[in-house]
């Protein structure tokens, strides 16, 4: 498997090793330690966890007439990413793949969007110091060639998809 990390814009130096800080109780902490507590790197397995958790949760349980068996509305749905991304990320896809009719939420029958591969290779770029950028092309059946761009930021001490663009 590859992957390669490409920093943008952030360059560390052995001044910076060196360096220190003062705190509020005066007390000198090395620059390379604060950075450690604030800067975040994205692991593989973070990035195969969301994904095929954003997919598993997508692709829901249906009964008759393809109702949603696990979830009542659109808004329940949307709540049950926010471990995953935000809201503003997976409003579209909710919007796109779910109804509500009758009181209760549909899925609409149709193929899944074109989605993150983990058996395959992807590049990662460093956007600032906790958001990533996942670049991978792909090929399927029914969608032939196509890319995918996931931007992963951890926010509130874990991470999150907060952008997809399909390409």
């Amino acid at each position: 498997m590859r992957i390669r990390f490409v920093a943008i814009g952030i360059s560390i130096g052995i001044a910076l090793v060196l360096s220190t800080v003062s705190t509020t109780n005066n007390q000198a902490v090395p620059v390379s330690q604060q950075n450690a507590k604030q800067a975040k790197a994205i692991k593989h397995d973070d990035i195969v966890q969301l994904t095929d958790l954003f997919m598993h949760t997508l692709v829901q349980e249906t009964g008759e007439n393809y109702r949603v068996l696990e979830y009542p509305d659109k808004q329940s749905i949307v709540d049950a990413f926010k471990h995953i991304t935000t809201e503003n990320v997976v409003k579209g896809y909710v919007d796109y793949y779910f109804y509500e009719e009758n009181g209760a939420l549909y899925l609409v029958p149709t193929e899944t969007p074109p989605w993150f591969d983990k058996q395959n290779a992807y590049d990662v770029v460093q956007l600032d110091k906790n958001t990533f950028l996942v670049k991978q092309d792909n090929q399927s059946e029914f969608y032939g060639e196509y890319g995918i761009e996931l931007e992963f930021t951890y926010l509130d001490q874990e991470w999150k998809i907060t952008k997809i663009t399909h390409l």
